[in-house]
């Protein structure tokens, strides 16, 4: 028998808190929940948006539900709390990706803002 693939799914929340209170896109990639997130920040930022991921293992608790992923150093207090979640190489893989994406638009305002 095939052991099945753990894999991971991000999603885009207007409203990280109540999903049902805005948008909640499940989205293909970490880049593009990125990308959504950022527009929610512009257009709905009093609604707390966030990123979210689900891990799929099918050999644990914690499969499929969905889970903040942390965007800055006080969100990752939130990830230690998990332990599953706070040492899973696929949620350390996207919190690496997302500071990359986070720096990338830091440079690109700084830019913007020289101009």
């Amino acid at each position: 028998m095939k052991k099945e693939e753990i894999t991971i799914t991000f999603y885009a929340a207007e409203c990280g808190e109540f999903h049902e209170m805005g948008e909640y896109t499940k989205c293909n990639s970490l880049e593009e929940a990125y990308k959504k997130y950022r527009k929610y920040c512009k257009t709905s930022g009093n609604m707390c948006p966030a990123i979210e991921f689900s891990i799929h293992d099918p050999d644990s608790f914690y499969s499929d539900l969905e889970y903040p992923l942390p965007l800055s150093a006080k969100d990752r207090e939130l990830l230690e709390l998990v332990p599953y979640y706070n040492e899973h190489p696929l949620v350390n893989e996207a919190i690496r990706r997302v500071e990359q994406l986070q720096k990338q638009q830091e440079k690109k305002k700084y830019r913007n803002a020289a101009r």
